[in-house]
């Protein structure tokens, strides 16, 4: 038994830790797999967009879910959504190095960017997500290399942009020449019988990068995600020297995958996923409305992982992580997320992770907390 780690996070045995963004352990599907067998053709290099095959399933299953035409052409296959992010930024930042990015947006998305030298820029959010006339402002002063954008079930506050407002920022995007990558691993985790388009559907004519992932919906050690665009504005990324080099990504794990679309168990186990994070928000909204009596602000969000909570007081959240330690529960303050003041006094809470009677007991503790 090696004594080295396996897993990336694993919490204390007596901490609620809210700030954790990732699935439950106890949901993650290791049966679907037992059946599955590897191609012999995908222990070969893979064709730099991925496995055709798989490109194919995946596209009929994407246009299912969004009611829109995908082509398989307008898909190539990543290592996740931050490797997807990882190319971008290699193949954008060659000219400009600022990149414009919600505020507030997710912190590790500001980490990466930074690691590749950009200067981030924010540009403010309202309740219906990012601030148009904000960001064709910032878009004529900076001109960024692009505009970083979560427009449904947002990380952190849940928000998810309505169909007009996606078709036009799409809109101002081709008419400023302005690339959009936009950070779409959520929206298949939604509450109710709609799935948002990605923003890749809107407009042909604007250069949109729509990244998605299997991380979220099966298992995020599977390493395997997807980029939606037109094949002109795919072409940039398949062109780079790491898929000249290395082939395809991910050839094995999208022969392991593509059963599970095709045959309608990923379907199911989605399902699942949907209805079990359903009754664990619901469960923590709860507590927190019975223990913290208005001293935090929430709206539902209608999917994803993540409530966004506003403390009434005008202080930091972060000063309360010490005692939210001392008391067993965790949680992600505002100022991970933005450099904002006003969203200092915010925190994002992941229900996904825990289990409901955990996730009350949560709340309770929260309630003791901003007490």
């Amino acid at each position: 038994m090696t004594a080295l780690p396996i897993t990336q996070l694993t919490p204390p045995d007596d901490r609620i830790e809210l700030g954790i963004g990732q699935p439950d352990p106890a949901l993650l599907p290791a049966a679907l797999f037992e059946s599955n067998h590897v191609d012999t053709q995908n222990l070969a290099y893979g064709f730099e967009a991925g496995d055709g095959r798989f490109r194919e399933s995946l596209a009929a299953w994407l246009g299912r879910h969004y009611s829109v035409q995908v082509a398989p052409e307008s898909l190539m296959i990543t290592n996740g959504s931050s490797n997807a992010l990882d190319m971008i930024c290699t193949r954008l930042g060659q000219t400009n190095k600022t990149v414009l990015v919600e505020d507030p947006t997710y912190f590790i998305a500001r980490r990466q960017l930074a690691d590749h030298g950009f200067t981030v820029t924010a540009v403010p959010m309202d309740d219906g997500g990012v601030d148009l006339a904000a960001l064709e402002r910032l878009i004529h002063t900076h001109r960024p290399a692009f505009f970083y954008t979560i427009p449904t079930f947002h990380n952190p506050t849940g928000i998810t942009q309505s169909d007009e407002r996606r078709a036009a920022l799409v809109r101002l995007g081709r008419e400023t020449g302005c690339p959009i990558v936009a950070d779409e691993v959520y929206p298949l985790l939604h509450f109710n019988d709609r799935t948002p388009p990605p923003l890749a559907s809107y407009d042909e004519r604007a250069t949109v990068f729509s990244v998605g992932s299997f991380s979220k919906i099966l298992a995020p050690g599977l390493r395997l995600g997807w980029i939606q665009g037109t094949p002109a504005t795919l072409e940039h990324l398949l062109e780079g020297a790491l898929l000249a080099s290395g082939g395809g990504l991910a050839p094995v794990t999208s022969s392991l995958v593509r059963p599970l679309i095709e045959d309608g168990r990923l379907e199911s186990y989605l399902d699942l996923l949907r209805e079990t994070y359903r009754k664990r928000l619901t469960v923590l909204a709860d507590s927190l409305t019975e223990h913290l009596d208005g001293r935090l602000e929430f709206t539902i969000p209608g999917g994803g992982y993540f409530l966004w909570g506003r403390w009434t007081e005008a202080s930091d959240t972060a000063q309360r992580l010490p005692r939210a330690r001392e008391l067993g529960v965790g949680f992600l303050p505002g100022d991970r997320f933005s450099d904002s003041p006003e969203q200092a006094r915010c925190l994002r809470l992941c229900f996904a992770f825990y289990n409901e009677t955990q996730l009350a007991e949560a709340g309770r503790r929260l309630g003791q907390v901003f007490g």
